[in-house]
């Protein structure tokens, strides 16, 4: 199968690892300590029939942390696949730490570039920058609605910090909040009231 990973690489210079939970049946997760949530799933569900492209989206910061998280995220990803076999080619989409117009439509561009038409998506939006999720959300719409591609999963590592180390790290999916924005586009209506009353209906399915 054909799938296009995209990852989120953090900025900050200690990146903990954890053994992350899951408490849904469509996200299994390894018993491996892993940094970047999306390879525990990865371990689990990767086939040796699946070609992958991983986009790793990095934002550079003025510390060069980006480049020592990278190389940990591959080194990473090669041990967890050692149990699949899938084919995997990585492409890294570097762009500066800003929050200038120029440098979000720069992204965007790219990653859609980079998607390969009819692929399943899987993203992990753990770490970043706050315009990373949007610019992510943006993308997969473009991406199913034009380029016949399936969002299989956004993937959130959530955790608790003690003493500045995660603990009771856990993933989650956060599809739902993407398709919470497809809902509202559907919506259709001139009168404020009425709109709420049709979008808490459309909820409620």
């Amino acid at each position: 199968m054909k799938k296009t990973i995209i990852c989120n690489i953090p900025m900050k210079e200690v990146v903990d690892q954890s053994v992350y939970q899951s408490d849904d049946l469509s996200i299994p997760v390894s018993r491996r300590a892993v940094k970047y949530p999306i390879n525990a799933f990865l371990e689990e569900s990767l086939s040796p029939g699946d070609e992958i492209k991983v986009l790793l989206l990095l934002k550079k910061d003025d510390y060069g942390h980006y480049e020592k998280n990278r190389e940990d995220f591959e080194k990473e990803l090669r041990e967890v696949n050692e149990k699949s076999g899938a084919q995997i080619c990585v492409t890294v989409l570097d762009t500066a730490f800003s929050q200038e117009k120029a440098v979000h439509e720069q992204l965007m561009g790219r990653i859609i570039d980079e998607i390969d038409d009819e692929s399943h998506i899987i993203a992990d939006i753990t770490y970043g920058p706050k315009d990373l999720p949007i610019i992510i959300f943006t993308a997969l719409g473009f991406a199913e609605k034009f380029l016949g591609c399936e969002v299989d999963a956004i993937v959130y590592g959530q955790a608790n910090f003690v003493d500045g180390h995660v603990v009771n790290t856990k993933i989650c999916d956060m599809s739902p909040l993407y398709y919470l924005s497809s809902v509202t586009n559907t919506i259709q209506c001139d009168e404020p009231d009425k709109a709420r009353k049709t979008l808490k209906s459309l909820l409620a399915l």
